[in-house]
């Protein structure tokens, strides 16, 4: 009787996770695009902050932003040297937002490891805290649903059979 209880229970377990991991599942595809949303809004804000050196810099020093950070570095007033710093910072932060941007546009396989594993933790964090959990059920989704589930379900599996392994007495036929 307990061992029937047991299986029961363990089969609503597994149609438990399953079904978690289902939903989490069909949540990736349009949390990736909302990543990608909110990364592509602070890429906008960047390009927007760099226009206007871009613009010195096609006057003065026929377009080369580095030369135009060049000459702010050796001007003689601190706040315009300071200015240069900035100005570097900037076009750094542009090109580390291009390259995560760059690496979305990848095959969906990619997108999904680097729209999870390896984003940038701000952007990241905003994009979570302001994702609004619902399901989008198209084709994309519907897969990697049902893949997430399958493979979860397929981890829960061999995990379980590896601790009955032990419990299992050896049966003479």
């Amino acid at each position: 009787m307990i061992r029937g209880v047991l299986r029961t229970c363990h089969g609503y377990l597994r149609l438990l996770i399953f079904m978690a991991a289902l939903l989490a599942g069909l949540q990736l595809p349009a949390f990736i695009h909302h990543y990608e949303n909110t990364l592509l809004a602070h890429l906008s804000e960047a390009r927007q902050s760099l226009q206007p050196f871009l613009q010195d810099a096609r006057v003065h020093t026929g377009g080369d932003l580095n030369k135009l950070i060049e000459r702010y570095r050796q001007n003689a007033d601190t706040a315009i040297r300071d200015g240069g710093n900035s100005l570097q910072a900037l076009v750094k932060r542009h090109e580390y937002l291009q390259n995560l941007a760059d690496r979305l546009s990848e095959s969906q396989l990619q997108r999904i490891w680097y729209g999870l594993f390896d984003t940038d933790p701000v952007l990241f964090s905003e994009a979570r805290q302001h994702y609004d959990y619902q399901i989008t059920l198209n084709g994309q989704a519907i897969g990697w649903g049902l893949i997430s589930g399958l493979l979860i379900m397929m981890f829960f599996d061999l995990f379980c059979g590896l601790c009955a392994l032990p419990f299992r007495g050896s049966r003479s036929v």
